[in-house]
């Protein structure tokens, strides 16, 4: 007797687009995005809150995103959410990498999963100000706890080309200070050395197309001062805060 077929594997997929990559070293690469519904976290200030606070997935076939992003760019950003969550991701990204696609991870780096095939890891450690107040003291401590894994963090650097990008609070001198001091805090915890800190971004904490110009002059003398990359946010200058893009 034939063994029953196996369910293929498939993702919660909340939204698949192609765009130009908005953040990072890589900003204004052509990019087939895959973002992943579900997250460990609940940021405070979320820009994507249907791929966390309000998870909104539909189930698609590892193998149909396999060839929608054969059909596009050669760049493909694999995020969420947290991809990391979901072992068919890495599944994808060895598909993918197999076809000759580079693969971003776009990961907050609070959990490690086996078998990925990964050309650029995106690492977005949260800042104490990502903690949600709203949520009650349950989610608070749940998201406090885990927010910060420099282990898991400094295990995904040591196997992949990698960038660190920190959201920071522009908004007044005092806010500014506090979070510059604890991205400092972070990347001596994670041994940056001198040389990697243009692989550090430092990326203003905003969703107001009107409001970066200022956070990125607000940002420029800190980022001089210690040797780290202003990190644009250009999807939000081209498109506003519109999903898809």
């Amino acid at each position: 007797m034939s063994p029953p077929d196996r369910a293929p594997e498939t993702l919660p997929l909340q939204e698949r687009f192609v765009s130009v990559q908005g953040e990072g070293l890589l900003c204004g690469t052509p990019s087939s995005f895959v973002r992943v519904a579900g997250c460990n976290l609940r940021c405070a200030w979320c820009d994507t809150p249907r791929s966390s606070w309000s998870p909104e997935g539909t189930p698609v076939a590892v193998d149909e995103l396999v060839a929608w992003c054969s059909a596009g760019p050669r760049h493909v950003v694999l995020t969420g959410g947290e991809p990391t969550l979901f072992p068919e991701v890495a599944h994808l990204s060895r598909a993918l990498q197999a076809r000759g696609h580079h693969i971003t991870v776009e990961t907050a780096g609070t959990r490690w999963l086996e078998g990925w095939e990964v050309d650029l890891v995106s690492l977005s450690p949260k800042l104490g100000h990502s903690t949600p107040e709203s949520l009650g003291p349950r989610w608070q401590a749940r998201h406090e706890r885990l927010r910060w894994q420099p282990e898991v963090v400094r295990r995904w650097m040591d196997a992949a080309a990698w960038q660190l990008k920190f959201v920071v609070r522009t908004q007044s001198e005092d806010t500014l200070a506090a979070d510059a001091a604890e991205v400092a805090a972070m990347v001596l915890a994670l041994g940056v050395q001198t040389h990697e800190r243009d692989r550090v971004l430092l990326m203003p904490e905003t969703i107001d197309p009107g409001d970066l110009q200022r956070a990125y002059r607000a940002l420029l003398p800190i980022c001089s001062a210690e040797g780290y990359r202003l990190g644009q946010r250009l999807h939000l200058a081209l498109f506003g805060h519109t999903p898809g893009t």
